[in-house]
């Protein structure tokens, strides 16, 4: 990985607060050319440091009423129950997140549908369909104090 400058934070930091910043309101905000900023983007993208651009949709609003965690337990814990797994989840759209984890879980999904109908059918047809799945548990998210996608980084 390239050594990351104080302009290549400030870079970074700029276009996680807004993606659709345009190259001449970056180059302004961190006094540069146009073009000097698009060549120093386009090389953080190169270098994978940007992934990618999205937009954030309002889930209330678009009628996915229920968000959940839902914590898995496999009843194997070998290579190929785990992939057989994360292949499987990596296909299921109502999967936002999936985390390998360590302690009384092995594994943490957030999940998002319309409401507990939509969930029920999703963890009967779908989710307990995948075969080595030993427990699953789920909390219903109440309330969302802070959620972001800002990375904490500095030079």
């Amino acid at each position: 990985m390239r050594q990351l400058d104080e302009v290549d934070v400030q870079l970074l930091a700029l276009l996680q607060g807004d993606g659709r910043i345009t190259n001449a309101e970056l180059a302004k905000r961190v006094n540069l050319s146009p073009p000097s900023v698009l060549q120093r983007v386009r090389a953080l993208e190169k270098a994978g440091l940007i992934k990618g651009y999205t937009a954030l949709l309002d889930a209330d609003r678009l009628g996915l009423k229920i968000t959940a965690l839902t914590f898995i337990n496999l009843s194997l814990h070998q290579d190929q129950p785990i992939e057989r797994f994360r292949k499987a989840v990596s296909q299921l759209p109502e999967v936002l997140e999936c985390y390998h984890v360590s302690g009384e879980f092995d594994f943490v999904l957030k999940i998002v549908v319309r409401d507990m109908r939509a969930y029920e059918l999703f963890v009967r047809e779908k989710l307990a369909k995948i075969k080595g799945i030993g427990k699953i548990h789920t909390s219903f998210v109440l309330g969302t104090t802070k959620h972001t996608t800002m990375l904490p980084f500095t030079a």
